[in-house]
């Protein structure tokens, strides 16, 4: 999935949270960032194996979107890292668990969406300056849902 995708996801829950006073609308903010923050690891992995460039966030991206020269999810993408990161929050949650709560979220949302294929054949590509762009018209749609789920939390 792409970034905006694993923003809004969270931060739609997050929001969801919010109407009902669980979480502020600014946490709900942290948990959408903290979606995004997840893959981390790609630009990680990217300095660690690139042959060239491997400080290059346009290399990091272009490797992940078409190239696809090297793995490049590190172990918190697999079912050790969630576990690890499972028992580090169940300790944290006697510290803040509204923190808690928004890491959990954005985490294990980002988890989610990336082992959730909405692949198709069909996706919108394009390039937008050195940037490549594929995404399947499934995400699409789905960013569209999670947009107009926003608005109507917001204003509602």
């Amino acid at each position: 999935m792409y970034p905006h995708t694993h923003f809004l996801f969270p931060y739609f829950i997050g929001l969801l949270l919010w109407k009902f006073n669980f979480l502020s609308w600014k946490l709900a903010l942290i948990a959408g960032v903290i979606g995004v923050f997840v893959d981390i690891d790609h630009y990680v992995e990217h300095i660690l194996h690139a042959a060239k460039k491997k400080f290059s966030l346009v290399d990091t991206w272009n490797n992940s979107v078409k190239l696809h020269k090297f793995y490049q999810r590190s172990f918190i993408h697999h079912w050790q890292g969630a576990l690890i990161v499972s028992v580090l929050l169940l300790f944290g949650i006697f510290w803040n668990w509204q923190f808690i709560i928004v890491l959990a979220l954005g985490y294990y949302s980002h988890l989610l969406l990336d082992y959730v294929h909405l692949n198709n054949k069909k996706s919108l590509a394009a390039k937008l300056g050195y940037f490549y762009l594929k995404e399947p018209w499934g995400e699409v749609v789905l960013d569209v849902v999670l947009i107009a789920g926003i608005v109507v939390v917001i204003l509602v």
